[in-house]
């Protein structure tokens, strides 16, 4: 199948920069922010910030980074599936995927609080690389069969291999060169990103990609964006409501064995039920059951596969985050990159406008989201790294530009000043450039 040609004049979307930027501003404070938790010397405002920080951005800002991969993989193969060479459009993926694999095993090395997400970002490319010329019922079989099952089956090989919490954690040459088993068992399913999740949402992505080049070629863009941000957010508030309805109604008997023996919750099968009540859940035992997830469902019953938990995988999580992210991505696009009535305003930040030179830092940050990426897990690590050997690193406290709102403030500071400085400079990200040019290097244009 062949791609249509993106939009004459438009060599890029501005809504689609702006939501990559948005993406790793929330992983940042999902790194940054939230960490304060650990902090000895925590205050009652850094403890409102980090509550803050984890319900707007908790499993929601790395699935958002993730359909954008998808987005992007569109983009980088239109002109190849245009000229006919499906092949060459795999290959392309393929290559991406493996450099980023690469990338993400180095930074592993690193001691950092950080979960470097790129090894598993890359695994996931390289298998959704097949399908990137698939026609779109076909990948649509494929994210509902992975939606549907991925969860269990992630929860039901990490049961039968009593696999702990944190496997793989930030995947690196070491954790290859130690046990090569367990960093490929990782990397697919047991891992905190695990590819059978992740694989979803890059394909989510494609599809979400093909329908932005179709309707800006068909200059139909307001009115598909608009569909795909109302469709996102109400397939995400469905999702969400599914869930709260299953945890308020779920009886605490379905805390037994099967969650201990996962070990992601721990001693939450001795919370229960108040005693006092109809069996239900506490408040206590439901609030631990929803908290943030290691990459795989508490358990592999239905039970569990019904409840939104973030970083789950389970099919009520992933219709949560990427029906936001849909939202997200839309909603961008419909205020950015919308079609100019013949008669009235353009789109408030579209291509020349005053909205769009302000924005422009933030876009072209937006567009360098590798480099962005790899420079804050390396401060990070830098800064945070003693917190990994020796827990009493910091026994004072945090120091404010080390972590919390002020280290956030910092990167996020940093990320547009390397924005601005590559907008005025009209170039790329040095990352974005060198794995272009690789690709290239392998794939003949």
């Amino acid at each position: 199948m062949t791609l249509p040609a993106p939009p004459a004049g438009r060599a890029r979307f501005i809504g689609v920069d702006l939501a990559r930027f948005l993406a790793i501003a929330g992983m940042m404070a999902a790194h940054l922010v939230t960490i304060v938790e650990w902090d000895p010397a925590i205050t009652p405002s850094a403890q409102a910030a980090a509550d803050v920080a984890n319900a707007l951005t908790e499993g929601i800002a790395a699935p958002l980074f993730a359909v954008l991969g998808g987005v992007s993989s569109v983009f980088a193969t239109g002109g190849l599936l245009r000229d006919r060479r499906p092949g060459s459009a795999i290959a392309a993926v393929a290559v991406r995927g493996v450099l980023l694999l690469l990338l993400g095993l180095l930074l592993g090395q690193i001691e950092n609080p950080v979960v470097v997400v790129l090894a598993y970002y890359g695994t996931a490319m390289i298998l959704v690389a097949p399908l990137i010329a698939a026609r779109g019922w076909v990948i649509g079989v494929v994210i509902a069969a992975l939606t549907a099952a991925g969860g269990a089956v992630n929860a039901a090989v990490r049961l039968g291999l009593r696999v702990a919490d944190y496997e793989g954690r930030a995947v690196s040459f070491d954790t290859f060169s130690t046990d090569a088993g367990e960093a490929v068992r990782a990397l697919l399913i047991t891992g905190i990103y695990p590819a059978i999740t992740w694989a979803a949402y890059l394909l989510i992505g494609v599809l979400v990609g093909r329908l932005l080049v179709a309707a800006g070629r068909r200059r139909r863009l307001a009115r598909d964006a608009s569909l795909l941000a109302v469709g996102g957010a109400v397939l995400a508030a469905l999702a969400h409501a599914a869930s709260a309805a299953v945890l308020a109604a779920m009886p605490a008997r379905l805390l037994g064995d099967p969650v201990g023996a996962l070990g992601v919750l721990g001693s939450l099968g001795s919370l229960g039920a108040d005693p006092s009540s109809d069996g239900r859940l506490s408040a206590e035992a439901a609030e631990r059951l929803m908290e943030s997830a290691h990459g795989a469902p508490p358990s592999a019953e239905l039970w569990a596969q019904l409840l939104a938990i973030p970083h789950s995988g389970s099919p009520m999580d992933i219709l949560r985050t990427a029906g936001i992210a849909c939202a997200i991505i839309g909603l961008l696009v419909l205020l950015c990159d919308r079609d100019a009535p013949r008669s009235g305003p353009r789109a408030p930040c579209a291509p020349g406008g005053a909205g769009a030179r302000l924005l422009e830092p933030v876009r072209a940050a937006g567009a360098a989201p590798l480099t962005i990426y790899t420079l804050h897990v390396l401060v990070t690590g830098w800064l945070l790294g003693p917190l990994m050997t020796d827990p009493t690193a910091f026994a004072d406290g945090f120091p404010w530009w080390v972590a919390g709102t002020g280290a956030f403030a910092l990167h996020l500071a940093g990320a547009l000043a390397i924005g601005a400085l590559l907008a005025a400079l009209g170039k790329r990200g040095p990352l974005e450039a060198l794995l272009s040019g690789t690709v290239r290097l392998v794939v003949r244009p």
